[in-house]
């Protein structure tokens, strides 16, 4: 067999070659070649939200404490978490993570468990001593707080680390509001709230219990603060106006939760009723199942327009808490005095309403019956406003404050679920936040910034090449035979092994990590490492625009932008 031929051309050979002779190589280094000229567009690095940033409602820097949760920098973590929310122990328990609804992570598998990983955070911070960075330059100006939910605990810290002296009022005793007071302890026990607000005590924000304002403190008791923030809740159940809700046996979900966790549930049995679909039915359901009652919860749309959340839902099914759906109930029956039975109307699917959820309608013709000698009704809950008349207007039910909590009126503000209406842990806490900043800002002179919604890094951005698939984590959950038998925590924690490697599987959208994927994919070698500026640099004498290194970039962390832009 004859071998194949092999070709070599010499350096010296092309050099000896005449003056003229077409060559397809290039004797010259790249780097001589300044095509920078050719540009059209520049690349550029830059920092961009991520959708868990946008898209938590207290503001959180979700991307940043990921980052540093993956290197193991737990009080880091817990510290940037802590720059927006003073309760991280909180909301890594009962926050219903929007944050994790658009992670890009979903165009490979699973989104991050932000929840989670901030649950780990708080546990591990806290285990290590962590505390509340001491406040500088207090001036001690007096700020009131009328109500210690999460909406005035949240505007009480940011309040506190801005320097003022800050009075929380509330006429329960022990502060918390509904997360004390309506939250059931299986769902977050109350030493994470202590814990948590053990630190606003720290840096100084007083608490006063036991004051309800209208009967105890009227609005000449806050002539001598500077300011106050009204942020009391949505606590008062709304009449379901069903014949027969006066019966003995009929109660509101959310009173029934307030006493079980003031005074302790009593032992019950038999089945029971519960109206509604939002969390506060299904933790009273919920609470009903561990004292020993036979709940079944009553919904009159589906269960995926359940306003409650799917991970809720799920438990209480493994609980063995009964659903039935498309039923609405007409009458609350009774017998000396006393609950019966419920009688129910079928319904099917109309059309959309406001909420775009489909209308229910009544089938005619399809009335049943269940029988219970106890029925709770969880149909939503209302602002106790006449207590308020005299210091901040009401209007459809909430206090009347805008988006930063400026009520029209001089000094005062208003917030969380009794102004928004939101009624979730974490915007009470976002909506305290901004109400601190407003009224910082009053006390200064000056009105609160209104920004516009940056563009988000979105799956198209990110180059999900460079990420490989990787299972999400899923807590364990406590057996369920224990589960309802007490109040001990269902959820369980991750190890803080298992937070971190979550927290790796962020990909860290919009924002650099100096991986190097630009550098290596310059086809004109024209991006150098810069330590001193944190990133890179390009050299715009050689760059000639070819975008490879934004199209390769993991992160969506440069942009092209037209040379006459700059």
């Amino acid at each position: 067999m004859t071998a194949r031929p092999t070709f070599s051309v010499s350096i010296r050979a092309l050099e000896r070659a005449p003056a003229g002779t077409p060559m397809s190589v290039s004797l010259r280094s790249t780097r001589d070649l300044t095509t920078g000229n050719w540009r059209t567009f520049r690349p550029t690095y830059v920092t961009r939200p991520s959708p868990c940033n946008l898209d938590c409602p207290a503001g959180t820097d979700v991307r940043a404490f990921l980052s540093l949760a993956a290197d193991g920098d737990a009080v880091g973590a817990w510290r940037t978490i802590r720059e927006h929310n003073p309760l991280p122990g909180v909301c890594g328990r009962v926050c219903y993570h929007p944050c994790e609804h658009a992670c890009n992570r979903l165009a490979l598998d699973e989104p991050i468990a932000v929840h989670a990983i901030e649950r780990a955070i708080a546990n591990r911070a806290l285990a290590a001593g962590a505390t509340a960075a001491p406040v500088a330059g207090a001036h001690l100006t007096p700020i009131a707080v009328v109500g210690a939910g999460p909406a005035g605990l949240s505007a009480a810290h940011h309040l506190a680390r801005r320097g003022y002296a800050v009075t929380v009022f509330d006429e329960m005793p022990e502060p918390g509001g509904m997360l004390r007071y309506g939250i059931p302890a299986y769902r977050l026990p109350r030493p994470v709230i202590d814990a948590e607000i053990d630190l606003l005590r720290a840096v100084g924000v007083r608490f006063a219990g036991g004051v309800r304002f209208g009967r105890d403190m009227g609005a000449t008791g806050l002539a001598d603060y500077a300011a106050t923030f009204v942020a009391i809740g949505a606590q008062r159940s709304k009449r379901s106006r069903i014949p027969g809700d006066e019966l003995a046996g009929v109660r509101a979900g959310v009173d029934s939760l307030r006493e079980v966790n003031t005074a302790g549930g009593r032992r019950t049995s038999g089945p029971v009723v519960v109206i509604g679909g939002g969390n506060t039915a299904l933790d009273t359901a919920r609470v009903l199942r561990r004292l020993g009652a036979e709940p079944t919860i009553v919904y009159r749309r589906s269960r995926a327009d359940m306003p409650a959340h799917p991970d809720e839902i799920a438990q209480a099914e493994i609980e063995g808490i009964a659903f039935v759906f498309y039923a609405a109930p007409t009458a609350f029956v009774g017998e000396d005095g006393r609950l019966v039975r419920v009688e129910f109307q079928r319904m099917r699917p109309g059309a959309p309403d406001a909420s775009g959820r489909p209308r229910p309608e009544p089938i005619p013709g399809s009335t049943f019956a269940l029988d219970a000698g106890q029925a709770y009704t969880a149909i939503g809950e209302d602002v106790e406003t006449e207590a308020l008349a005299d210091l901040v207007a009401a209007a459809n039910g909430r206090l009347q404050a805008d988006r930063w909590g400026r009520t029209g009126r001089r000094a005062i503000f208003a917030g969380g679920d009794a102004a928004t209406g939101a009624g979730t842990v974490v915007e009470a806490i976002g909506s305290g936040r901004r109400a601190a900043e407003t009224i910082d800002g009053y006390l200064h002179g000056q009105d609160p910034v209104e920004t516009g919604q940056a563009e988000r890094v979105g799956q198209s951005d990110v180059n999900v090449f460079y990420f490989g698939r990787a299972a999400r984590a899923h807590p364990g959950l406590l057996e369920t035979g224990a589960a309802i038998t007490g109040f001990s925590e269902v959820v369980g924690d991750l190890t803080w092994a298992e937070a971190m490697a979550e927290a790796r599987r962020c990909l860290t959208c919009g924002s650099c990590t100096t991986c190097d994927t630009c550098l290596v994919f310059c086809p004109d070698a024209a991006i150098e490492r810069n330590p001193a500026a944190g990133g890179y640099t390009v050299d715009l004498a050689h760059c000639k625009g070819c975008g490879i290194c934004v199209e390769e970039c993991p992160r969506g962390a440069m942009v092209l932008v037209p040379e006459e832009q700059r």
